[in-house]
């Protein structure tokens, strides 16, 4: 696989300190933000008002599950700071922040309150987030920029936390390089020290952006590129940047046009290592997903339920996805049979972070979370979206 500059753990930290005794004047127009956002707006549109009643002047409108500072009550209102806009709105329609911490290996944050629901993303171990409500064992969060619904179960109190078991959170972004050649400079300015060139397709690690500059993380150190020339990543940025269709790193857009045509059913006949493998996966359907499983007796996490199946066949891997991705011959994904070892990246952390059995017909077996079970699961969506290649294990 290819080597990826600056892969790191996505972070948005958003905070501001209030420090001493601010004194504030209501008065239209935008002001400067000040304190930690404490409440949401619990309304699709809630009027910022100029002052403490309807008939004040409205200032703009504020929208559901924005963040917003209380400064101050007043009959029924609350004085709020909303971006760079200070005013006024109705106390009924904000809701007190709560902040909770993920316990759980990683937690899936879902388009809706179902196992079933699309996979928005995942967030690894002591990730905080904001409850925005809770509703029949679910909870609906606020994670970087996106809500969704998590289980409820795996969320507590950021104090009982073990900080040592946090994963490092030392990047903000990752972006690419859109251009063919990028200069990297010592400041933020055309006259600063020109450090390197870097090709388009690099992917960087993204630390700070300001109006026309980004600082970046570069072998180690910091140093600034013009921020115009990087862009977001997703499928299509990466397939650039890792020189169009790698054997081993085929990406989503292209599977899926190959699913389209293709229904990957078990070839040959007889009993193949391979089908070996696929039979002995199914025999632990059920298992229930636990954190560091490896049997099933104490319960599978994704890696361990590998490769507890092929310590049954007499193989030895290591416990950990990205490990196990070093083992057996690279499979391209039409040369895949049940029975290959398929992986994904980038899910709860960067790099190769969960893997399953394939299964034929376009899905896989795999342990996929906390409160779930070893279970089929189809490759579309997030699995797609992070689907990273195949290694078949036994010859």
């Amino acid at each position: 696989m290819p080597k990826i500059r600056g892969y790191g753990l996505l972070t948005k930290a958003i905070g501001f300190s209030l420090v001493g005794l601010l004194l504030f004047v209501t008065m239209p127009g935008p002001a400067m933000a000040a304190g930690t956002p404490t409440h949401w707006v619990t309304v699709d549109s809630l009027r910022l008002r100029d002052g403490p009643g309807t008939s004040h002047e409205v200032l703009t409108s504020l929208f559901q599950d924005e963040e917003v500072t209380v400064l101050g009550k007043q009959e029924g209102w609350a004085n709020v700071q909303a971006g760079d806009w200070e005013g006024w709105v109705s106390a009924e329609y904000l809701r007190a922040k709560v902040r909770k911490a993920v316990d759980a290996e990683f937690l899936r944050l879902r388009a809706f309150p179902e196992l079933n629901a699309e996979i928005l993303t995942q967030a690894p171990y002591g990730s905080i987030l904001s409850v925005l409500e809770e509703k029949d064992g679910w909870s609906r969060v606020l994670f970087h920029d996106q809500v969704g619904w998590m289980k409820s179960e795996y969320l507590t109190d950021p104090a009982n936390i073990d900080p040592a078991s946090v994963p490092p959170t030392e990047s903000t972004l990752i972006k690419f390089v859109t251009v063919d050649a990028l200069n990297v400079r010592a400041g933020p300015g055309t006259d600063s020290d020109l450090l390197e060139i870097l090709p388009g397709g690099t992917l960087v690690t993204v630390l700070e952006e300001q109006e026309s500059w980004s600082r970046i993380e570069l072998s180690g150190e910091e140093a600034w590129v013009y921020r115009e020339y990087l862009s977001d990543t997703n499928a299509d940025a990466v397939v650039a940047a890792l020189g169009g269709e790698p054997q081993i790193n085929q990406l989503p857009e292209d599977i899926a046009t190959l699913l389209a045509s293709s229904e990957h059913l078990p070839s040959g006949s007889g009993e193949s290592s391979n089908s070996v493998v696929f039979k002995t996966a199914e025999k632990y359907l059920g298992v229930p997903y636990v954190w560091g499983g490896a049997s099933p007796e104490e319960g599978f996490d994704c890696s361990g339920y590998v490769m507890y199946l092929f310590s049954e066949l007499g193989v030895s891997l290591p416990h950990g996805a990205e490990a196990i991705s070093q083992y057996g011959t690279p499979v391209e994904f039409l040369d895949l049979q049940p029975g290959d070892v398929i992986f994904f990246q980038n899910t709860y952390r960067y790099g190769v972070s969960h893997l399953g059995i394939w299964a034929g017909n376009n899905t896989f077996i795999h342990a996929p979370e906390p409160g779930a079970n070893v279970s089929y699961e189809e490759l579309k969506g997030f699995y797609l979206d992070h689907y990273w290649g195949a290694r078949r294990i036994l010859p």
